[in-house]
This record gives structure tokens, C-alpha cells and sequence, in this order.
């Protein structure tokens, strides 16, 4: 069961953890944990960062798409704001990989406020 949006165009393509390897068959994105909290940052599975990626998958299936090859956009996933795109440049400045792998959807930046809290509904 496909149940978690693919980083890169936000279709519901991927399944269980992030780290899988696959490949998107909406934009053709591999499945990244490294490159999902680098999003500034190019290299490993993908030659292109999530950032630049983004910003093509973007272009080809805007927000309005609602489904593309038959898998539907998660409702909960949103695009690399510009304050978050600034923030991870900043990073990279410093150091290319400045962080480890996100594995779990909830550590997702489309899921964690400007504070760093998760958006997950209190149980």
C-alpha cells in the first residue's frame, strides 16, 4: 500500500519509511532519507537536490493536481516553503550534509512547524 508522499512531487508513491530506495513513478524522484533532511543539498541517490527537483515536479504537477499516474497527492504534503529553502542554504553553507536521515514522515519538514514541533494532532 502506498501510504507516504514521495518528498519531491507529494504523490502518494512510496510505503511504510523513508530510506526505501524507490523510485517515484510520479516524478522519477529515489527515495532519499538523506537528501529528505538536506533538501538544499545535491548528490547521493538523486543528482539533483530535493530543492531543484522540487521545484521541476512543481512545474509539471502544480499544487492543483490532485492525481498524475493514478496516485493521489497527500493531502498533508506541501513544497519547500522560502523561508525553509533560505534555512536549508543556509545549512548547506556551512556544511553540505548537515544532517542525518529522516526516516519517519512526522520528522518531515511538510509536518514540522517554524518552531520544530511536530503537526501531528495531539493524541
Amino acid at each position: 500500500m502506498h501510504d507516504i508522499p514521495c518528498p519531491c512531487c507529494g504523490f502518494l508513491t512510496l510505503e511504510g519509511e523513508y530510506g526505501s530506495y524507490a523510485i517515484c513513478p510520479v516524478c522519477d524522484w529515489e527515495d532519499d532519507p538523506v537528501q529528505l533532511a538536506n533538501p538544499a543539498s545535491a548528490g547521493g541517490a538523486n543528482s539533483r537536490s530535493l530543492a531543484e527537483a522540487q521545484s521541476a515536479a512543481m512545474a509539471r504537477y502544480p499544487a492543483s493536481v490532485e492525481v498524475a499516474g493514478g496516485y493521489g497527492r497527500s493531502s498533508g504534503w506541501r513544497p519547500l516553503s522560502s523561508a525553509e529553502l533560505e534555512a536549508a542554504n543556509a545549512r548547506r553553507a556551512v556544511k553540505h550534509w548537515y544532517a542525518t536521515a529522516i526516516v519517519l514522515e512526522p520528522e518531515a519538514y511538510w509536518r514540522v512547524n517554524e518552531n520544530g514541533a511536530s503537526s501531528e494532532p495531539a493524541a
